[in-house]
């Protein structure tokens, strides 16, 4: 899956494998038009601290925070909660059968 949030007011992009409370994560924070900036993952299944009850959400706001505190990035809004982007269609696919 991959899908983008908000978090603290920045903008992040995810990837994410596996079954949950396993999963690999891949975190990219998300710059002016698109652009992408650094980069941070984590693999929940050979992490020994992992805590295979927390919300992939939780994971996700940990491990951004985790990011910009490596990368001394300030948070535009440190008060902001965690937030979903309704993903964008890019693509119409149909399902394969023509009507005629």
């Amino acid at each position: 899956m991959v899908g983008e949030f908000w978090y603290r007011g920045e903008r992040f992009r995810a990837t994410i494998h596996g079954r949950p409370g396993k999963e690999e994560l891949f975190l990219i924070h998300m710059l002016e038009d698109d652009e992408e900036g650094p980069e941070i993952s984590l693999d929940r299944f050979e992490d020994p601290g992992n805590d295979p009850y927390q919300s992939l959400e939780e994971c996700l706001a940990m491990l951004a925070d985790r990011l910009m505190k490596e990368q001394g990035i300030s948070a535009s809004r440190p008060e902001a909660e965690f937030a979903w982007v309704q993903p964008k269609t890019g693509v119409n696919v149909h399902s394969g059968v023509q009507a005629h």
